[in-house]
Protein backbone atom coordinates (compact mmCIF):
# COMPACT_ATOMS: atom_id res chain seq x y z
CA UNK A 1 0.00 0.00 0.00
CA UNK A 2 0.93 3.49 -0.67
CA UNK A 3 0.19 6.68 0.90
CA UNK A 4 0.65 9.92 -0.44
CA UNK A 5 -0.50 13.53 0.88
CA UNK A 6 -1.54 15.42 -1.89
CA UNK A 7 -1.71 19.63 -0.73
CA UNK A 8 -3.53 21.87 -3.17
CA UNK A 9 -1.83 25.12 -2.58
CA UNK A 10 -1.76 27.83 0.00
CA UNK A 11 0.45 26.30 2.64
CA UNK A 12 0.86 29.93 4.10
CA UNK A 13 -0.87 33.03 4.20
CA UNK A 14 1.46 35.58 2.47
CA UNK A 15 4.58 34.35 4.18
CA UNK A 16 7.73 33.86 3.10
CA UNK A 17 8.65 30.44 1.25
CA UNK A 18 11.41 29.48 4.51
CA UNK A 19 7.76 29.31 6.40
CA UNK A 20 6.21 27.17 3.54
CA UNK A 21 9.22 24.96 3.82
CA UNK A 22 8.92 24.01 7.35
CA UNK A 23 5.60 23.28 7.22
CA UNK A 24 6.15 20.77 4.63
CA UNK A 25 9.06 19.47 6.34
CA UNK A 26 6.88 19.11 9.71
CA UNK A 27 4.06 17.46 7.90
CA UNK A 28 6.04 14.80 6.22
CA UNK A 29 7.84 14.19 9.90
CA UNK A 30 4.63 13.83 11.77
CA UNK A 31 2.57 12.51 9.53
CA UNK A 32 4.99 9.29 8.68
CA UNK A 33 4.12 9.04 4.85
CA UNK A 34 6.82 8.70 2.04
CA UNK A 35 5.83 11.43 0.08
CA UNK A 36 3.97 14.56 0.69
CA UNK A 37 3.06 16.32 -3.02
CA UNK A 38 2.21 20.05 -3.26
CA UNK A 39 1.51 23.01 -6.00
CA UNK A 40 1.49 26.80 -4.06
CA UNK A 41 -1.43 28.66 -3.84
CA UNK A 42 -1.85 32.03 -4.89
CA UNK A 43 -1.50 33.04 -1.28
CA UNK A 44 2.01 31.43 -1.30
CA UNK A 45 5.45 33.22 -1.89
CA UNK A 46 5.94 33.34 -5.22
CA UNK A 47 9.26 31.50 -5.42
CA UNK A 48 7.59 28.18 -4.23
CA UNK A 49 7.01 27.98 -8.08
CA UNK A 50 10.35 27.16 -8.89
CA UNK A 51 10.93 24.52 -6.07
CA UNK A 52 11.11 21.13 -7.06
CA UNK A 53 12.26 18.08 -4.17
CA UNK A 54 12.76 20.47 -1.13
CA UNK A 55 13.69 16.91 1.58
CA UNK A 56 13.19 13.46 0.17
CA UNK A 57 10.03 12.75 -1.05
CA UNK A 58 8.60 16.30 -0.73
CA UNK A 59 7.98 17.40 -4.14
CA UNK A 60 6.12 20.28 -6.25
CA UNK A 61 4.06 18.74 -9.10
CA UNK A 62 3.42 22.53 -10.56
CA UNK A 63 4.50 21.51 -14.06
CA UNK A 64 6.70 18.91 -13.02
CA UNK A 65 4.94 15.63 -13.45
CA UNK A 66 5.81 12.48 -11.11
CA UNK A 67 5.41 9.09 -12.37
CA UNK A 68 4.90 7.15 -9.09
CA UNK A 69 3.49 3.00 -9.36
CA UNK A 70 0.93 3.01 -12.28
CA UNK A 71 -0.17 6.86 -11.50
CA UNK A 72 0.95 10.03 -13.01
CA UNK A 73 0.81 12.89 -10.32
CA UNK A 74 0.83 16.74 -11.84
CA UNK A 75 -0.26 20.34 -10.74
CA UNK A 76 -0.95 23.80 -11.49
CA UNK A 77 -0.72 25.99 -8.74
CA UNK A 78 -1.95 30.10 -8.07
CA UNK A 79 -4.90 31.05 -8.76
CA UNK A 80 -6.77 32.77 -11.64
CA UNK A 81 -6.84 36.40 -11.85
CA UNK A 82 -8.32 38.41 -9.37
CA UNK A 83 -8.91 42.28 -8.19
CA UNK A 84 -7.03 41.20 -5.01
CA UNK A 85 -3.84 40.79 -6.90
CA UNK A 86 -2.52 38.24 -4.50
CA UNK A 87 0.87 36.50 -4.86
CA UNK A 88 0.91 33.95 -7.35
CA UNK A 89 -2.22 34.20 -10.44
CA UNK A 90 -2.16 33.23 -13.68
CA UNK A 91 -4.62 33.95 -16.70
CA UNK A 92 -6.48 31.81 -18.11
CA UNK A 93 -3.56 31.78 -21.28
CA UNK A 94 -1.09 31.19 -18.73
CA UNK A 95 -3.16 27.94 -17.29
CA UNK A 96 -3.78 26.82 -20.94
CA UNK A 97 0.32 26.44 -21.32
CA UNK A 98 1.37 24.55 -18.19
CA UNK A 99 -1.79 22.11 -19.15
CA UNK A 100 -0.12 21.83 -22.68
CA UNK A 101 2.96 20.82 -21.08
CA UNK A 102 1.60 17.59 -20.23
CA UNK A 103 -0.57 17.62 -23.46
CA UNK A 104 2.91 17.80 -24.98
CA UNK A 105 4.54 14.78 -23.40
CA UNK A 106 1.41 12.46 -24.60
CA UNK A 107 1.47 11.23 -21.07
CA UNK A 108 -1.38 8.43 -20.96
CA UNK A 109 -4.27 10.37 -18.84
CA UNK A 110 -6.11 7.26 -17.86
CA UNK A 111 -4.34 7.00 -14.32
CA UNK A 112 -3.14 10.80 -14.38
CA UNK A 113 -4.05 12.23 -10.75
CA UNK A 114 -4.50 16.11 -11.47
CA UNK A 115 -4.27 18.65 -8.47
CA UNK A 116 -5.03 22.16 -9.00
CA UNK A 117 -5.29 25.28 -6.57
CA UNK A 118 -7.64 27.11 -9.02
CA UNK A 119 -10.97 24.79 -9.22
CA UNK A 120 -12.49 23.89 -12.42
CA UNK A 121 -15.19 26.04 -13.79
CA UNK A 122 -18.18 24.54 -12.45
CA UNK A 123 -17.50 22.51 -9.76
CA UNK A 124 -16.92 23.88 -6.51
CA UNK A 125 -16.07 27.54 -7.60
CA UNK A 126 -18.99 29.47 -6.68
CA UNK A 127 -18.29 32.83 -4.87
CA UNK A 128 -21.01 34.99 -4.04
CA UNK A 129 -23.03 33.97 -7.00
CA UNK A 130 -19.92 33.60 -9.88
CA UNK A 131 -18.36 30.20 -11.13
CA UNK A 132 -14.12 31.67 -10.46
CA UNK A 133 -13.13 28.29 -11.62
CA UNK A 134 -10.85 27.53 -14.75
CA UNK A 135 -12.83 27.11 -18.38
CA UNK A 136 -9.10 25.98 -19.33
CA UNK A 137 -9.12 23.28 -16.97
CA UNK A 138 -12.71 22.46 -17.94
CA UNK A 139 -11.82 21.60 -21.38
CA UNK A 140 -8.94 18.97 -20.59
CA UNK A 141 -11.38 17.84 -17.83
CA UNK A 142 -13.75 16.68 -21.12
CA UNK A 143 -10.72 16.26 -23.40
CA UNK A 144 -8.65 14.20 -21.06
CA UNK A 145 -10.77 12.99 -18.51
CA UNK A 146 -7.93 12.30 -15.41
CA UNK A 147 -8.61 9.69 -13.16
CA UNK A 148 -9.06 11.86 -10.12
CA UNK A 149 -8.65 16.07 -9.88
CA UNK A 150 -8.21 17.51 -6.52
CA UNK A 151 -9.14 21.42 -6.32
CA UNK A 152 -8.29 23.86 -3.82
CA UNK A 153 -8.85 27.91 -3.12
CA UNK A 154 -12.36 28.45 -2.83
CA UNK A 155 -12.96 28.22 0.84
CA UNK A 156 -16.70 28.36 0.97
CA UNK A 157 -16.79 24.64 -0.73
CA UNK A 158 -16.29 21.29 -0.11
CA UNK A 159 -17.40 18.38 -1.58
CA UNK A 160 -17.00 15.89 -4.32
CA UNK A 161 -18.19 14.62 -7.89
CA UNK A 162 -17.64 12.79 -10.89
CA UNK A 163 -17.62 14.24 -14.08
CA UNK A 164 -17.44 11.09 -16.88
CA UNK A 165 -14.86 8.68 -15.43
CA UNK A 166 -13.23 11.86 -13.46
CA UNK A 167 -14.01 12.26 -9.75
CA UNK A 168 -13.39 15.74 -8.27
CA UNK A 169 -12.69 16.34 -4.90
CA UNK A 170 -12.37 19.79 -3.26
CA UNK A 171 -12.06 18.64 0.62
CA UNK A 172 -12.14 22.48 1.84
CA UNK A 173 -9.34 24.84 3.65
CA UNK A 174 -7.44 22.85 5.92
CA UNK A 175 -7.44 25.59 8.17
CA UNK A 176 -11.10 25.12 8.88
CA UNK A 177 -10.17 21.62 9.88
CA UNK A 178 -11.21 19.97 6.31
CA UNK A 179 -9.39 17.32 4.59
CA UNK A 180 -10.05 14.44 1.74
CA UNK A 181 -9.50 10.55 2.26
CA UNK A 182 -9.22 9.41 -0.96
CA UNK A 183 -8.41 5.66 -1.63
CA UNK A 184 -7.53 4.05 -4.77
CA UNK A 185 -6.63 0.67 -6.25
CA UNK A 186 -5.92 -0.89 -10.01
CA UNK A 187 -6.71 2.92 -11.61
CA UNK A 188 -9.98 2.92 -9.80
CA UNK A 189 -11.57 5.59 -6.88
CA UNK A 190 -12.57 2.90 -4.51
CA UNK A 191 -14.06 5.59 -2.13
CA UNK A 192 -13.71 9.13 -1.47
CA UNK A 193 -14.79 11.15 1.97
CA UNK A 194 -14.66 13.92 3.41
CA UNK A 195 -13.90 14.72 6.92
CA UNK A 196 -12.79 18.00 9.73
CA UNK A 197 -10.69 17.74 11.83
CA UNK A 198 -11.63 17.91 15.68
CA UNK A 199 -9.41 20.80 17.30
Amino acid sequence: MLDVVIIAGDLTYFKSVTTAIKILKELKEKLTVEYIFFVPGNCDDPRMLSLKEISRGVINIHKNPVELKDYVFYGIGGGGLSPFNTLIEFSESDFREIINYIENMNINTTNLIMTTHQPIHGFFDNVNGLNIGSQVFKEFLEKRAPLLWITGHVHENHGWSISGRTVIVHPGPLMHGYYALIRLSSGRVLDVSIRRLNY
